[in-house]
């Protein structure tokens, strides 16, 4: 049966059995959605997070968790109880008048001409940047898999009909844009499985990644996706590089894989889109796409840039830990890593970043300083804050990508993009100069300034992925329409919500924005304050002292920053996730000087955030205003208090977790023994004698994995495949056991020792070729 949006509905479990639910949620995937999972005490699950945020609050192990609704602060608002976005219908009406359409809102209140726009005074574009890059830490919104309308399969990106999931934004008559096309392609948020077959559930959205910041967007926020983004074969717990090219002797993040053999949705377009550079890289089975934690890392040049910088500290970071800390095993050394990315994140975004964002009155109001971990604060991203909150810094881009060289100068083999050739163009970043380039233009480039009369650039509103050859789109439109599919309450709802009065009328708007032109149009648009769109109000409200935000802004981003903050088990101040001295180290971290250890930048400012007038303002790496994170407060002891020296263990790895150690072997042992000892207090005696690690013998039974042909020799921690009779007179055939992506798998190595060869020296190049091949 096929219902319309204006049907009475009956819910999905008036129809169906608890057993048909229940099958349901299987095929569907939704039981993972849905499950409850149970949490661990052991020593690790208090060191380290999980990979999905699960269990970080144990009372409530989804909160904060991937693949959880959003949270609502205020019910939503659709059209009925199912879930039918605001302005589905045009002629439905809210406080007596219907919603104007997106696009003409865009239009009238949002549109600013490239080059009518003001610098502003105070702060970077790397500050704009770093804003996306932890948007990306903390939300991301599935749209509908399906592209084609669920009642007739038309094409979504090609029919103007409404029919979900596809909500097509309407281009107005008085539109430019009206005589080429009469719609832009827009897909509805995939619902969440509670919102499809529980009773009594409205709408809700999915965040696929984890809320809480903890540098998901370098790691992923699933199993999988970590696993597939580390070198599980390093002994270092490094992540994966990319194998086909680097940026000098810095390496690049590792391509995706090509799905279709003409496909490269990263790579360069045809001449007249392509500016400077029109050389494709040499690409046989990857796109030019690279892979990372998050799958937007291609959006655009600056998020390619900072995730390429902390990919590269990852892999600094566990070189130096392994220098301190030899017997860590590569998951330690992998685990503490992150640990660290994590906290600098936390680190840089609430005292860098916020203070800029809000200003220093209202940080301190809205923002005071840690006192400990709350376990009834859901830090769980809120629908708002994601949908329309956090996306305030679209009216701070650019139009231009500035591009600089060594010294901060233009140069002509990569000057100024705009904006929209920059988007999905990772192949420049290879092909043109590296990050380097893209970085100087980050740092020495002002943020743009937003005022009534300038919103959005018309990069944004009017070429926003054009250099794709399809239809440009209006990142202003999409963001209304987001707000409107998800159903969030109007203008005024949230001013209530925040305990700021609430605009009746044209003339009490006009007050709260300080603009009486910009109040007028909004009352011409939508007839009454009480029904514009949340984010489009939000913006228009002029900054609070200091800060880049108005008070409805400066409330909601506090509040989910606050919830972020002190609902989180693994906050980086909480007593517990590290020692005293290691905080004090990290207190001093540097976004200046990641950037002097992972890239070849000899000068930089000593406040990235803050707007360098000049090159000449910018200070050398050595220089102590930028210190070094220094690592030895990581260095593990090697005795403890009570039980006296630590022990260690042959052919294996070992890690002091409290007053346990925990062992594992490395590869090609097994561990015979308990796997973890105590210090027992009482005795000032460990629990036991440590565990031992004896080698496996990789040729008995049907453990080798050497051909039928060759004969295997068991060696300490591997083996050997080679002719029976060639072993001792020919060569040496090295089986090594490797990992790649997750699977082990089998390389024959060979090696030739030429004073043991009675044999010609071209038969034995022969055997040496063949037996690399």
């Amino acid at each position: 049966m096929v219902y319309t949006s204006t049907m009475l509905q009956p819910s999905p479990s008036e129809l169906l059995s608890e057993g048909d639910v229940e099958d349901l949620l299987q095929v569907t995937g939704c039981s993972t959605e849905l499950h409850s999972p149970s949490c661990q005490t052991d020593c690790l699950s208090e060191r380290y997070r999980s990979i999905t945020g699960e269990c970080n609050n144990r009372e409530h192990p989804k909160w904060g968790a991937a693949n959880i609704p959003y949270s609502r602060w205020l019910p939503p608002e659709y059209e009925d109880v199912w879930g039918t976005p605001r302005g589905w219908e045009p002629k439905h009406t809210y406080h007596n008048v219907s919603l104007p359409p997106v696009r003409l809102v865009s239009q009238e209140v949002l549109f600013t001409h490239n080059d009518k726009i003001s610098a502003d005074s105070s702060l970077s574009h790397l500050l704009v940047d770093w804003g996306q890059w932890i948007d990306h830490d903390m939300v991301l919104t599935p749209q509908s898999p399906s592209t084609a309308t669920f009642k007739t399969g038309d094409d979504c990106t090609r029919s103007c009909s409404r029919d979900s999931p596809c909500f097509p934004i309407q281009i107005p008559s008085s539109d430019p844009r009206s005589g080429i096309q009469s719609c832009m392609p827009f897909f509805r948020s995939a619902p969440s499985c509670n919102s499809r077959v529980l009773p009594r559930s409205h709408r809700e959205q999915l965040n696929a990644i984890t809320s809480f910041v903890d540098a998901s967007m370098v790691y992923g926020s699933s199993p999988s996706l970590a696993s597939a983004l580390r070198n599980l074969s390093s002994p270092l717990g490094s992540m994966n590089l990319n194998s086909q090219f680097w940026d000098e002797e810095l390496p690049y993040m590792p391509f995706l894989p090509r799905v279709q053999a003409h496909l490269d949705p990263c790579g360069p377009r045809n001449s007249t889109t392509l500016g400077p550079s029109s050389r494709s890289p040499l690409l046989e089975n990857t796109t030019s796409c690279f892979h990372a934690g998050d799958s937007r890392v291609n959006e655009h040049l600056g998020l390619i840039v900072l995730h390429t910088l902390f990919l590269r500290e990852h892999n600094r970071l566990v070189k130096e830990l392994h220098q301190l800390n030899p017997h860590w095993s590569p998951e330690t050394l992998y685990q503490e890593a992150r640990k660290i990315i994590g906290a600098i994140h936390q680190i840089l975004t609430w005292e860098r970043y916020l203070p800029r964002v809000l200003g220093e009155g209202a940080m301190t109001r809205l923002m005071p300083p840690y006192q400990e971990y709350d376990p009834d604060m859901d830090p769980s991203i809120a629908n708002t804050f994601a949908t329309a909150a956090f996306r305030f810094a679209h009216v701070t881009i650019q139009p231009m990508v500035t591009r600089l060289g060594p010294e901060y100068t233009l140069n002509p083999k990569y000057p100024p993009l705009p904006l929209h050739h920059s988007l999905f163009a990772s192949w420049r970043v290879v092909e043109e100069g590296g990050i380097d380039p893209v970085l100087r233009g980050m740092l020495l480039s002002p943020a743009k300034l937003q005022t009534a009369g300038q919103m959005m650039v018309e990069e944004l509103t009017e070429k926003l992925f054009q250099a794709h050859g399809g239809m440009p789109l209006d990142l202003g439109a999409l963001n209304l329409q987001r707000g409107r599919d998800h159903g969030l309450p109007g203008y005024s709802s949230w001013r209530r919500f925040c305990n700021l009065s609430a605009p009746n009328s044209t003339s009490e708007l006009a007050e709260i924005l300080g603009n009486s032109t910009l109040a007028h149009k909004f009352n011409v648009l939508y007839g009454t304050p009480h029904n514009m769109d949340v984010w489009v109000g939000a913006i228009s409200e002029p900054p609070l002292p200091g800060g880049r935000v108005g008070p409805l802004l400066s409330c909601l981003l506090a509040k989910q920053f606050r919830a972020l903050r002190d609902g989180d088990r693994f906050w980086w101040e909480r007593n517990g996730v590290f020692t005293r001295t290691q905080r004090r180290h990290l207190h001093n971290v540097s976004l200046s000087r990641i950037i002097c250890d992972n890239s070849h930048i000899t000068h930089v400012p000593a406040d990235p955030f803050s707007r360098t007038e000049s090159s000449e303002d910018m200070l050398t790496c050595s220089h102590p205003l930028i210190p070094h994170l220094d690592l030895s407060p990581w260095k593990e002891p090697q005795t403890d208090p009570i039980c006296g020296p630590i022990p260690r263990i042959h052919s294996g790895y070992s890690l002091l977790c409290n007053s346990t150690v925990l062992y594992e072997c490395q590869a090609g042992f097994k561990l015979l023994g308990s796997p973890h000892i105590r210090c027992d207090s009482e005795s000032q005696r460990w629990s036991s004698p440590p565990p031992t690690c004896q080698d496996i013998n990789e040729c008995e039974g049907l453990v080798s994995s050497c051909p039928q042909h060759l004969e295997c020799f068991n060696t300490a921690g591997s083996f050997l495949c080679s002719e029976p009779v060639s072993l001792s007179a020919v060569s040496i055939v090295a089986a090594v056991m490797v990992v790649i992506g997750g699977v082990a798998g089998l390389v024959l190595v060979l090696i030739c020792y030429r004073r043991y060869f009675p044999k010609s020296e071209e038969l034995i190049s022969a055997e040496c070729r063949h037996g690399n091949s």
